[in-house]
């Protein structure tokens, strides 16, 4: 009898053994494939692949940066200086995020602060976007002069998706204050998120995970305040700027959002189901981070292109009159 109890145990035992251990084999190849290579493995097992993806990536930065700086001499020609130098740190986001791309390709383990800044590029623009739309018309209290306290609408994308019954206000020097704040809060509140979640994913990357998700309410309403408030002001000076393409350029500094974050998330999330790239390390992971920021820089390449039409207007008069003299 003690002997069959034994051998019961015995079959127990190895019946867990293989469990575990099948466990482990598939942790491990779980993290062989969503680990990111050292950098020395990943140059040393380069492929074909990702050597032809970093000639191109290389390729589409540099054609960004040579539109990017064709744009500032233009805007340098055109422009005085209250308005040039934030219509040229408009127009660097976009180069700024093609390089962010490029070395995410080049460096994969990097990827996390690559898209941190390009998630900054929105954060950083929206101030300087509104302090240019003011400048159009040379300061707020002017603005508030010009139109003669005339009523705006509330009812904007993106909070007229779930708030269609907004009503129309009287700019003040006070609401005008609020909208200011709203614009302001991006650099500020999500920069101090990113901040953190940056020093919890390379420093203790379990506890990156269970506590993200807290984090993504956070930013994203964050982003529609921000977002919000600047569409507000773009219908604001539109009113008496027509002419300046604000919509236009307002639609340039969404994508940056839209692709660089919302397309990001989507993309990640998705190309998990596409069997891609082979063992560590030079894996799924690398295979899918390097597809998305080439779909990226593409992308920028066609945004900064869009921003280069949209910024040529303005063109001062007195620039003019000193070239025909």
């Amino acid at each position: 009898m003690s002997s069959r109890e034994d051998y019961e145990r015995m079959r127990l035992q190895e019946q867990q053994d293989q469990v575990e251990l099948e466990l482990e084999l598939q942790r491990n190849h779980t993290i062989s494939i969503h680990s990111f290579p050292k950098l020395s493995e990943y140059y040393a097992h380069m492929t074909a692949f990702v050597s032809l993806a970093i000639f191109i990536a290389t390729l589409l930065t540099i054609l960004n940066i040579s539109i990017y700086l064709t744009t500032v001499m233009r805007l340098c020609r055109h422009l005085d200086k209250p308005l040039r130098i934030p219509s040229i740190l408009m127009v660097s986001l976009y180069p700024v995020i093609s390089v962010a791309a490029l070395v995410t390709i080049l460096v994969p383990s990097s990827w996390f602060l690559c898209h941190t800044v390009m998630h900054a590029m929105f954060m950083v623009g929206g101030p300087i976007f509104r302090t240019l739309l003011f400048r159009y018309v040379i300061s707020e209290q002017n603005y508030l002069k010009e139109t003669s306290a005339e009523a705006v609408s509330l009812n904007t994308p993106p909070v007229c998706c779930c708030c269609g019954c907004l009503p129309t206000v009287v700019p003040t020097k006070a609401k005008l204050c609020i909208s200011r704040y709203l614009v302001w809060q991006m650099p500020f509140w999500q920069g101090s998120i990113m901040l953190v979640m940056n020093v919890l994913y390379y420093g203790d990357r379990q506890l990156y995970h269970e506590v993200m998700l807290f984090f993504i309410p956070f930013i994203v309403g964050s982003i529609i305040l921000g977002a919000w408030s600047l569409q507000i002001t773009v219908r604001m000076i539109t009113k008496i700027r027509g002419d300046y393409q604000l919509r236009k350029k307002m639609f340039c500094l969404q994508l940056v959002v839209m692709l660089c974050k919302l397309q990001y998330l989507v993309l990640y999330e998705q190309l998990n189901h596409i069997k891609m790239g082979g063992e560590y390390p030079i894996n799924h992971t690398v295979y899918k981070q390097t597809i998305i920021n080439i779909l990226i820089l593409v992308e920028m390449v066609l945004v900064s292109m869009m921003a280069q039409s949209a910024y040529r207007t303005p063109i001062q008069l007195q620039i003019d009159q000193m070239n025909v003299h």
